[in-house]
């Protein structure tokens, strides 16, 4: 048996009173190029995570979502072969085949993997510059 954390989003983030409202980000989104699988009701859609933090990211996909959609996603990080699976994220904003997901539910090892992994970038990145 997996144990998942959730968010506190028990909603999944439909009922969310600033949802439409201008939110100012406390953390950094790592740019990053993975390939993700996200899945949907009756579909299944390819993309690029073309940034990352550890409660949300950007993709640019192959099949169209909305506001509110809950999806399953598997996100393959550069470290390793194995996927991520993210047992459920509600995506946030759509820009035709572009859009931003919020993270839901996630294992705790999904959860060690991203951090790590950003923790990994974020590190490079500071001594890159």
């Amino acid at each position: 048996m997996r144990s998942v954390r959730t968010t506190g989003l028990g909603d999944g983030g439909k009922n969310m009173p600033h949802a439409n409202k201008f939110v100012i980000r406390t953390y950094h989104r790592i740019p990053v190029r993975c390939v993700m699988y996200y899945m949907g009701g009756d579909f299944l859609g390819k993309g690029t995570v073309m940034n990352l933090c550890r409660n949300g990211f950007r993709v640019l996909g192959d099949h169209p979502v909305v506001p509110g959609m809950e999806l399953v996603v598997r996100i393959t990080l550069p470290d390793k072969d194995e996927p991520v699976e993210i047992q459920r994220v509600v995506v946030r904003w759509v820009r035709g085949l572009l859009f931003g997901a919020k993270v839901v539910m996630m294992s705790p090892d999904g959860e060690d993997r991203i951090g790590a992994f950003l923790s990994s970038r974020l590190r490079a990145y500071c001594t890159s510059s």
